[in-house]
């Protein structure tokens, strides 16, 4: 499938823009990993997917690496409060949602789905992930980490893609990656 196809299917299917890029497009700040340590999502060491879990700084970034393309997908979206953040919650859910099934209209179009998933939002497979019983991840294959776990600044990344990064005037922007 042809980048175009990827970007004409992104927006078809409600993402406000996409973009295809190469992953050494991509700028990884590893100071950015002190936001999950300060926990402000509640998914520090509870996810598979968050930190400390999900590995290391350069191991993120290695895996990102791997992959010579990614596709962006951007959702803008209109809050009430954009600092609300149970509403902010649902919108990276959605997003992730969002993004899920694109990927699954590139499998059906010819895309062998072997990349690597980047969400706006950690890993939400299981409505509670197995790491806070000590059992091991279900998904183990479609876990996925956010943007902030790969260190990742999606102020370089908007800008890269040409996109507006927006968090003012009630409008949110979210950001998900698919290396491939």
């Amino acid at each position: 499938m042809d980048n175009e196809k990827m970007i004409m299917i992104a927006l078809e299917e409600g993402f406000a823009n996409a973009a295809v890029i190469s992953t050494d497009e991509l700028v990884f700040r590893p100071e950015f990993r002190m936001f999950c340590e300060d926990n402000a999502c509640g998914n520090y060491n509870r996810n598979y997917g968050c930190p400390p879990a999900c590995g290391s700084v350069n191991e993120m970034r290695d895996r990102v690496l791997k992959y010579k393309n990614a596709i962006v997908f951007q959702s803008m979206t209109e809050m009430e409060d954009i600092f609300n953040s149970a509403a902010t919650k649902v919108l990276k859910k959605q997003h992730t949602s969002r993004t899920l099934h694109v990927l699954k209209q590139y499998e059906k179009e010819g895309l062998p789905l072997n990349g690597l998933s980047i969400m706006a939002g950690p890993c939400n497979y299981c409505p509670e992930c197995k790491l806070i019983s000590g059992e091991p991840c279900c998904f183990p294959k479609m876990r996925f980490s956010c943007l902030s776990a790969y260190c990742i600044d999606s102020n370089k990344l908007a800008e890269t893609c040409g996109m507006e990064l927006s968090w003012t005037n009630n409008i949110a922007s979210f950001f998900s990656i698919y290396c491939f």
